[in-house]
């Protein structure tokens, strides 16, 4: 089978095209896909930055969702555990003012320290 050259070139770009936006796509799923692998092994992580915003999966939450959002992990799957990822300039006041909304839940909860810097 012989295609003429307009066609081989339509179908050259076709494919380059079908490349290009399995390539694009990739590029914006591979971020989000590893924020969310945690989850596929029963880990719930809730990052702590510096200024005491929470984030759930690259979204911010707030303090007052915690609560429900851990009775709604309890009511879900009570082997999940929940991990909370600091951000190196968080105070330890900040840690503390959140330990009374974890503590009231049955759910196994992890602190994850930011990695020591060396200087």
């Amino acid at each position: 089978m012989n295609l003429p050259l307009t066609q081989r070139r339509a179908l050259g770009c076709s494919v380059v095209s079908f490349c290009l936006t399995l390539g694009a796509t990739a590029v914006l799923l591979l971020p989000q896909w590893r924020q969310q692998r945690p989850a596929s092994d029963g880990v719930i992580v809730i990052h702590l930055a510096a200024d005491g915003g929470l984030r759930l999966w690259n979204q911010p939450i707030e303090r007052s969702m915690i609560p429900a959002l851990l009775a709604r992990l309890n009511r879900l799957d009570p082997g999940t555990r929940l991990r909370l990822s600091l951000a190196p300039q968080v105070s330890w006041g900040v840690v503390q003012d959140l330990i009374p909304f974890f503590d009231s839940s049955s759910l196994d909860v992890d602190l994850q320290l930011p990695a020591a810097t060396r200087s």
